[in-house]
């Protein structure tokens, strides 16, 4: 499990511990974030030590906090492109954006540990000066059950990747035609037994438990998303 977040940037804003927020899927649920979480597939929000729902499904009522990068929700934020990009093999090879090398190195504490961030954004730095990365590798460090996994960072200037076919907000069909989804949010994989190609996943609305997000090729437009 990854650790617990004091803060985390949405579309809604940057949503820290104590803030008030409103449940924007159920309207009845509001109350101050208790806790900023990993779920096994994304972080969670807790409201008032009862409810929890994915971070992006939360909209900010208090005023809005000094912006600063702790940890992007990379479900919602449709990230679709970066400076660098963070590949995790713990996540089964999902790739992560990120804009700054401290953005890069702030995920990469967050998911495996690092015990010395400002050291390894410099060294993050000097190596893309350098020219283009291509998976430099990092181990994790002290982070509990986690120490000693992989990641691997690249920039993302030197990469080319399909563009995802669907959006958050698309309505969708994934196995069955006659029944439909709303897509969530967005995540990127890198399938290393198909010569290295990547795929869009989905999350959608309405997912009961932790569910790992549907494949685009599992995936077709539905009605509305088709006339969009």
């Amino acid at each position: 499990m990854l650790p617990n977040l004091p803060a985390i940037e949405t579309r809604a804003g940057r949503i820290i511990l104590g803030a008030t927020v409103r449940s924007t899927r159920y309207r009845d649920v509001q109350g101050l974030v208790t806790a900023i979480y990993w779920n096994g597939y994304h972080f969670a929000i807790e409201v008032n030590n009862r409810h929890s729902d994915d971070a992006g499904q939360y909209e900010l009522l208090s005023p809005a906090t000094h912006q600063g990068f702790n940890y992007v929700n990379p479900n919602t934020q449709q990230v679709l492109s970066g400076k660098f990009e963070v590949l995790l093999p713990g996540e089964g090879d999902r790739i992560y954006f990120a804009h700054t090398a401290e953005q890069a190195i702030a995920l990469l504490a967050a998911t495996i540990g690092l015990s010395d961030q400002a050291q390894e954004v410099e060294y993050l730095k000097q190596r893309a000066e350098a020219g283009l990365v291509d998976e430099l590798r990092w181990r994790g460090q002290a982070v509990g059950s986690i120490v000693g996994q992989l990641a691997y960072v690249s920039t993302g200037t030197g990469k080319q990747h399909p563009e995802p076919k669907f959006l958050v907000g698309h309505q969708v069909h994934f196995f069955s035609p006659h029944t439909t989804h709303t897509i969530s949010g967005l995540a990127l994989y890198k399938d290393r037994l198909n010569y290295g190609k990547t795929q869009w996943h989905y999350f959608y609305e309405g997912a009961k438990g932790n569910h790992h997000p549907m494949s685009e090729a599992n995936t077709t437009a539905a009605p509305a998303a088709a006339a969009a």
